[in-house]
């Protein structure tokens, strides 16, 4: 297939970007070859591309990394094995391409429309190309955007494609079949079909008069492998359901908010979690009610609504993909069945996290059918290895020098804070919204606020590391302590290193606190 890319150079107004043809099986380390003649860059620096929605979900900056330096944190995928069709799969997907860690250009890249190729084609084509961009290592000084017409510079940059399309080849595609458009649309409603089917069956079990939330079972995937944490809600009568914590990171969350009466943020920040409950029909967004419309169901009565909601870390709860709509049925379709042997006294589920180990039904493929089992697996298991997350110098060198240029020491002590907050941001219509960190620093002896930021979710790492530091240079004094939670320090390690500063870590930054709900406020 061909994809249609709209990539946009980030951060630069008047816009500049390109529309472009590139086939489906290219892979990223190509991608990478065609966006250095798109852009007119020189390709003398690193690069790396970070996918943040796919499969129509979106994705905590999956990296795929440069070949020649294994990324910037020694990325897990090569972008010489990578193709676009392994990521970019619903249109909507989209990803960040980043040349120069100096300049720091970054590029989003967003998937417009997947296409059948015209006969006798060569790809890539450029299509549209606004804007020249800036010169290489120039940081943007001495642009002019106006310099070329549109239609002058999308011919400029197609004839900058033409030697590509050589390598790419010429290839005659197919007409699908229709027939083959019929068989996929009915897979991808059968996942939605099964998936309420199953939830039917669950609101009728009502497993919640029997079970408490503390009776965590675990099940594993038999197609992913993903490890899926369910716990039944409902024994106390406000919301029926069941909530799936998916992978490690739901695991963490789950663990944290059982372990943790108070815990120290809003568990919607953090939690990696599929909710599946029933509720009245004015609670149903538009998107919730044409999905049950369109597998024509409809339901009366109170609290008889199913209703499937997301929750990514970082992002606003939202309705659910197609692939995590795979995963909750299978979910539910052995909850029904732990439930039911829980009911008739077969089984008893260990207490979570009181108990040692957890209940798992494993599910296993052999010739061709699955074969589901009883297990049970150990708390320490499912914990592995605690890792401390480290992090590197993101901010340009240049502005690194400039702070270290301060030679004047402030002797008082400032709170300094990074941290999410309940303003979730829609930048265009119809994508998941995200909640910014909120940056603070506040002066301990007078508690006057100093410096203040709210920062996108895309490189959160780099943009508070930066924030810190433009704080200093409009302040021109280097504080002698600043106190900061262990989070926040751990993220601006690599600034503190290189600064004379005394850090406390401490547990609450209270100001912050006050000041961030009061902001929620309005």
């Amino acid at each position: 297939m061909i994809y249609q890319l709209k990539v946009q150079l980030k951060d630069i107004r008047p816009p500049v970007w390109r529309r472009l043809l590139v086939p489906s099986g290219m892979t990223f380390a190509e991608l990478h070859d065609v966006l250095q003649k798109a852009f007119d860059w020189e390709d003398r620096h690193l690069h790396t591309f970070y996918i943040t929605k796919t499969r129509g979900t979106a994705k905590l900056r999956i990296e795929i990394g440069n070949d020649g330096s294994d990324g910037r944190d020694g990325a897990g995928y090569k972008e010489h094995k990578e193709r676009l069709s392994d990521w970019l799969v619903e249109e909507g997907d989209r990803c960040l391409y980043i040349y120069d860690f100096g300049d720091y250009w970054e590029h989003e890249l967003v998937l417009e429309k997947i296409m059948v190729p015209q006969p006798d084609a060569f790809y890539p084509v450029c299509l549209k190309a606004v804007r020249v961009a800036p010169e290489e290592d120039s940081m943007g000084v001495g642009w002019n955007p106006e310099e070329i017409e549109t239609k002058e510079l999308t011919a400029i940059v197609d004839a900058k494609l033409a030697s590509l399309r050589k390598e790419t080849g010429k290839t005659t595609w197919e007409k699908v079949p229709e027939e083959k458009v019929k068989e996929a649309r009915a897979t991808q409603n059968n996942v939605w079909r099964a998936l309420l089917e199953k939830a039917v069956a669950f609101k009728l079990l009502a497993p919640w008069q029997w079970m408490d939330d503390d009776e965590i079972f675990l099940v594993i995937d038999p197609e992913t492998n993903e490890r899926l944490y369910c716990s039944v809600i409902g024994a106390l009568g406000q919301e029926h359901g069941m909530v799936v914590y998916i992978g490690e990171q739901g695991y963490e969350s789950l663990r944290h908010l059982f372990e943790r009466s108070y815990p120290k943020e809003d568990p919607v920040y953090t939690q990696r979690a599929v909710l599946i409950s029933f509720v009245d029909r004015n609670e149903l967004s538009k998107e919730d009610y044409e999905l049950l419309r369109s597998q024509g169901m409809t339901f009366r009565g109170k609290k008889q609504w199913p209703q499937f909601r997301s929750f990514i870390p970082g992002y606003y709860p939202w309705t659910i993909s197609e692939e995590e709509a795979k995963l909750v049925t299978t979910a539910l379709d052995q909850a029904l069945d732990v439930a039911q042997r829980v009911k008739e006294g077969e089984l008893s589920l260990p207490v979570f996290p009181q108990d040692v180990k957890m209940f798992a039904r494993v599910g296993e493929k052999m010739d061709g059918t699955v074969i589901w089992r009883d297990d049970a697996v150990l708390l320490s298991e499912l914990e592995g290895e605690k890792k401390t997350p480290t992090y590197e110098l993101l901010v340009e060198p240049k502005l690194m020098k400039m702070v270290k240029k301060i030679g004047q020491v402030c002797y008082g002590s400032i709170e300094f804070d990074a941290g999410y907050i309940n303003k979730p941001v829609q930048e265009k219509r119809g994508e998941r919204p995200y909640f910014p960190i909120f940056v603070l620093a506040v002066d301990v002896n007078t508690g006057f606020i100093i410096h203040s930021d709210m920062l996108p979710l895309e490189n959160a790492e780099m943009r508070v590391q930066k924030s810190f530091l433009d704080m200093l240079l409009r302040i021109g004094k280097i504080p002698r302590e600043i106190r900061m939670k262990k989070e926040t320090k751990q993220m601006l390690a690599p600034v503190l290193r290189r600064l004379p500063i005394r850090t406390i870590e401490v547990s609450r930054i209270f100001a912050a606190e006050h000041i961030r709900r009061t902001f929620e406020m309005f």
